[in-house]
């Protein structure tokens, strides 16, 4: 087995799943958090636009796993976008003739509405003129793996332990619970859990059919909701305001954008928030994980024991409460 991306916060869960069944595993990932040493691992260091280095990593393998590519919104993330079609590319030319090329995709590039529909693997496409180069960039990636016959997965966003990184979502969390994020944004996302995923591509990989695509999530929930949720994982409450409703109006996260845009260009550090976050979360990007339920047996755990463990995870390792001025949000639940 192959594991482009071995390292990334999915790619390590995936690694483990398949050590876990007996299989030998090569990966090739970019500098970063290493992973456990195993007697029937090979990590190696390397980039996908290195064809050769590629062609090396997956050969002799049956199935390849392609979890690797840039994440983020805004800034220099956005120009990095371009790196998912062409690895794509490098990566059906280089594996072994009848392996088996599983995509990670996104949910993004299945789509987002306004009133919180949930779409699935057929839904018409609904944010092609969206200016958002990571929707864009996943979407463009999935439509080449597809044109190639490759099995597409599309996760929801990822929460978990065992998250050196921290992931996006990982970082989000940690921002929360120390009591950095005081409002929640307008929209909703759809939150899986990093293991069920990992597990899902296995399924995938063994079940799937070649060209079609398998949604993985498991819980649509608005961010006043997932908030909520992350304040009891967290053993947090409110100090001020009595619930984290209503979210914060569009047009307050337009203005700290502009302000954040502005700084950015004057410090060349990549703006938080960006006008292109506050144009991806002003939507519900809410989906449905039936056909992966029902042609693969994906069966995701409820989002309370996903927050809980990663929470846990991540309070041996770090800071994981408000301090000082933060405090006059969010507070220890007593």
């Amino acid at each position: 087995m192959c594991v482009l991306g071995g390292n990334g916060f999915l790619g390590r869960h995936l690694v483990r799943a398949l050590l876990a069944k007996g299989a030998r595993v090569v990966t090739l990932s970019l500098p970063g958090p290493p992973l456990e040493p195993h007697a029937h691992l090979d990590a190696r260091t390397g980039d996908l636009a290195d064809s050769a280095a590629v062609r090396g990593a997956c050969a002799g393998a049956r199935v390849v796993f392609l979890a690797a590519g840039p994440v983020g919104v805004g800034g220099s993330h956005a120009r990095a976008m371009t790196a998912h079609t062409s690895a794509v590319s490098v990566v059906a030319d280089a594996a072994p003739s009848g392996a088996r090329i599983v995509l990670t995709s996104s949910i993004v590039a299945v789509g987002a509405t306004r009133r919180g529909t949930a779409l699935n693997e057929e839904s018409p496409f609904p944010n092609a003129r969206l200016r958002v180069q990571y929707v864009r960039a996943k979407r463009a990636a999935e439509e080449e793996a597809l044109a190639r016959e490759a099995v597409v997965v599309n996760p929801g966003y990822l929460f978990g332990p065992d998250d050196p990184g921290p992931s996006v979502m990982g970082e989000l969390c940690l921002q929360f619970w120390r009591g950095r994020v005081a409002f929640p944004p307008p929209g909703g996302i759809s939150c899986a859990d990093v293991r069920d995923v990992a597990e899902g591509h296995l399924l995938a990989a063994e079940r799937g059919t070649p060209g079609r695509r398998y949604i993985l999530s498991g819980e649509n929930v608005r961010f006043t909701a997932l908030f909520a949720a992350l304040a009891r994982a967290g053993r947090l409450r409110r100090a001020v305001l009595p619930s984290f409703r209503p979210a914060a109006p569009a047009w307050a996260y337009w203005c700290l954008a502009a302000a954040s845009e502005l700084g950015a260009k004057l410090s060349g550090k990549n703006p938080v928030p960006s006008f292109e976050f506050v144009r991806m979360f002003r939507l519900c990007w809410f989906v449905s994980s039936e056909r992966a339920r029902s042609e693969l047996g994906y069966a995701p755990r409820p989002l309370a024991e996903t927050l809980r463990d990663a929470f846990e995870w991540h309070a041996a390792r770090t800071r994981v409460v408000p301090r000082g001025l933060n405090r006059v949000w969010l507070r220890p639940a007593v």
